[in-house]
Order: structure tokens, then sequence, then C-alpha cells
């Protein structure tokens, strides 16, 4: 099975807030933002036949503009929605808790937000989706948009990328990603993994020290 990720383009987030699961409309440049995305899937010959996207407006209403352009429905999936960052939510990272951003520094992925959730508890959710797109729709194309969070997971847990390296603070908006998987030995695996589009750049997250 081939997944194909997008993440959402940039939100509309003026205040520069930690925003997860808050549901930040797309950015007035939305209509520059989502063209790019559709010539990266016109070049790739991308042809899912179910496209699935995460709830939050930021990521379904550039999937609605996929999904009209590979003419495919866009089904939600609560699987796939961000991260839960809890009490860190509305806040900008330089105003929250000292001490629960060094717990979380010291533990990027393990560590559970107050009120929230770890990205752990992300991979678990999203494995879920994985598998049953691998059962329903074998040896086809599957297409999620999503988060940074969820694209990161599937990096995390069938790609080898290791839970100290926070890729998901270094992508781009629009960003699309292919994903080859495949089952040996009764296991699901990621044969392959490539960017097609970059997507739009942005400044990545710092998460040192």
């Amino acid at each position: 099975m081939i997944l194909w990720t997008i993440r959402h383009t940039k939100p509309f987030n003026p205040k520069d807030i930690c925003y997860g699961r808050l549901d930040l409309d797309v950015s007035p440049s939305f209509p520059e933002e989502y063209p790019p995305v559709l010539e990266a899937l016109k070049k790739a010959n991308v042809a899912p036949v179910k496209i699935f996207s995460s709830p939050l407006q930021r990521s379904y209403k550039l999937a609605q503009k996929v999904g009209e352009f590979l003419n495919q429905p866009v089904e939600k999936a609560e699987e796939i929605i961000e991260v839960n960052f809890g009490s860190w939510e509305g806040q900008k990272l330089n105003e929250t808790p000292r001490d629960e951003m060094a717990a979380w520094k010291a533990d990027l992925r393990g560590y559970k937000f107050k009120n929230g959730e770890s990205f752990h508890e992300v991979d678990e959710r999203m494995d879920k989706l994985l598998h049953k797109n691998f059962e329903d729709f074998p040896n086809t194309e599957v297409m999620w948009v999503s988060h940074a969070g969820i694209i990161a997971s599937v990096m995390h847990r069938y790609c080898g990328v290791p839970d100290n390296d926070f890729v998901e603070g270094r992508f781009h908006y629009a960003m699309v990603t292919r994903f080859e998987f495949d089952k040996v030995d009764g296991k699901l695996v990621c044969k392959k993994m490539e960017n097609i589009f970059d997507g739009l750049p942005m400044k990545p997250l710092d998460v040192a020290g």
C-alpha cells in the first residue's frame, strides 16, 4: 500500500500561539498556498482510492481542494487529528511553565502534556487507522491530509526515526510525503519513504536545551 501524507497549509495564527487541537482557520494566503500542492500531486501521478483528513479546518480545507482535484471524496478521521497539547494550547511557547517545558525537552515524544496527550499516544491512534487502511485498501494508494505530529508519528514508528530526533519541528507547511508499506512476517513495515514536495518554508521549532 502507498500512503501519501500532506501537511496542512499555513494556519491563521497572528498571535503565534501553540495551537495543536485548536481549530485555527487557514491563512489569508491559502489561495496561493494550495496550488503548488496540486501541481506536485499531478507530477507524481498520485491516484489514491481514498482520502482521509483531520477534522480540523486547516487540514480539511486543503483536503477538499485535493479531493476536487483528484475527483475523490474526503472522509474525516479523528485518528489523524493533531496532538493535544493540553494546557499549552493558546499560549506562546515562551510563556509555558518552565518546569513543564524542561520535562518535555527531556522526553520529547514520551512526555504527556498536562490535560493533553503524549506523542506516543498519537502513535497508537495513528497506527489504528494505518492498519485499517492496509487491510481495507491493499495494493492501492491512500492519502492523509493531516498534521506534523501525525506525519512524524509514521516516520518514528515505521521509518527508523529515533524519538530524540524531533523531525516534526522541521516540517514545512504543505509538505507531501510518499510511504510504501508492506507486511513482512505478519508485521507492517515501511519499505520506502520520500518527500515529493518539501512544502512552504517555515521557521523550524527550536527544541534545543
